[in-house]
């Protein structure tokens, strides 16, 4: 990924709140790069080709669902497997997300479990001692939810977890500006 589009999608993200916001704005920035990647692999001169891959592509066609797309790479040997299952990944929690009323904090169990199914986060060690680290934070100040170390310590979780999360946003998309292979 060039510094200019890494720059972009770390402005795009990093004023979110939540963990859904987050998430469906990583989802939009996919589904660019997704799209982006399809023009690469499949936009070709000869008019014939053309007007039948502009069918398939069109935001009509059956190659439309962000999903399908991501299907069609992987079968074609364009994305790799771990990218292929890490946006999935990030498609299923949106769903579940948009799905569900309540808003999840970046602090939250939730983003924790989702950073450590991914295959794009490396350095696992730190969410697994930042998981503990919450769980202890939790159990031991429940009486007083207004306590200046618990909103401290969530502020850290925040920041980490967001980290986490920019780092594994910006590594997929850097797996998508790929040139195309066929």
């Amino acid at each position: 990924m060039f510094p200019s589009q890494e720059q972009s999608v770390y402005e795009q993200l990093q004023d979110i709140p939540t963990l859904r916001g987050l998430v469906t704005a990583a989802v939009n920035i996919f589904d660019h790069d997704v799209d982006q990647l399809m023009q690469r692999v499949f936009r070709k001169t000869d008019f014939a080709v053309k007007s039948v891959v502009d069918s398939l592509l069109g935001s009509h066609g059956p190659l439309a669902e962000l999903n399908v797309r991501l299907k069609v790479l992987l079968g074609l040997g364009v994305l790799e497997t771990a990218t292929f299952h890490d946006i999935e990944h990030y498609l299923a929690l949106k769903v579940r997300l948009n799905n569900e009323s309540q808003e999840y904090a970046l602090s939250s169990a939730l983003t924790l479990e989702f950073l450590q199914q991914l295959h794009s986060v490396q350095d696992k060690a730190m969410l697994l001692k930042l998981e503990k680290e919450l769980q202890l934070t939790a159990s031991g100040v429940q009486d007083n939810k207004d306590s200046l170390l618990l909103q401290v310590k969530t502020l850290r979780s925040e920041k980490i977890l967001r980290s986490y999360l920019l780092l594994s946003i910006s590594t997929l998309c850097e797996q998508l500006q790929i040139e195309s292979p066929l």
